[in-house]
């Protein structure tokens, strides 16, 4: 019963807040309830690595979609990271004049809308942060061993047919180059792994065709890159 009272109320607030759509003015309780109604996007990235100082001193950065730019944006969110850090989120946007507390997006469209896939996943939705500059780049800390995000070095050139062409494409850290920051051993990490697969299958816990594919996946995704990969 709580459930659906919660939920009852939610519902009547969503109507309070779209009652109030196209008016001129809307009183500020109004406008709190609507930041209340928000969504949370869940964003590819780490706050404490790429925009530190809007974690730490409250700096606010140019933030906005940078696809569908022929369409509305319906819904209002507040964008959090990959983090397992409660502090890992942007709740503060630019404004015309203030600031706001949620950044106006598209709905994220699934298989049989637009571009969609056919498993059904959401396509790639891309948000920009503009103006974040090296002092970002070089304050940015391994919280939660996130490490170093690829990057691309683009340079405007009206020569070229494009506009632009790019000049280098550097990395991000994979996972063994951030455990290894930590002290983390790859060869011993590799070590311990065979170790437990070897017991396993002495234990007939596992059989050895399985503990060599689960041995070939670990080396395997300590190569890769430390945030999620679609």
């Amino acid at each position: 019963d709580k459930a659906k009272i919660e939920n009852l109320y939610w519902e009547i607030s969503r109507e309070v807040v779209q009652s109030f759509k196209g008016q001129p003015f809307a009183p500020e309780e109004i406008q709190k309830l609507e930041d209340s109604l928000g969504d949370q996007y869940l964003c590819n990235f780490s706050v404490f690595q790429s925009l530190l100082d809007h974690w730490a001193l409250g700096q606010l950065f140019p933030i906005m979609p940078v696809g569908r730019l022929n369409e509305r944006p319906t819904h209002e969110a507040t964008l959090v990271d990959i983090t397992c850090d409660s502090d890992g989120q942007i709740n503060k946007f630019i404004d015309f004049r203030d600031v706001r507390d949620t950044l106006p997006l598209h709905e994220l469209q699934t298989n049989g809308n637009g571009n969609g896939n056919s498993n059904g996943k959401p396509d790639p939705y891309f948000i920009g942060f503009f103006l974040m500059g090296a002092y970002q780049d070089i304050m940015g800390d391994l919280h939660n061993l996130f490490g170093r995000v690829n990057e691309v070095h683009v340079f405007l050139e009206p020569d070229e047919p494009s506009g632009y062409y790019i000049e280098e494409i550097i990395e991000g850290n994979t996972i063994i180059h951030s455990l290894a920051a930590v002290q983390y051993d790859e060869n011993e990490l590799k070590r311990q792994m065979k170790a437990q697969m070897d017991e396993a299958i002495k234990s007939d816990r596992m059989k050895p065709s399985e503990a060599m594919r689960l041995l070939d996946d670990y080396e395997r995704g300590l190569k890769a890159y430390t945030y999620l990969s679609f």
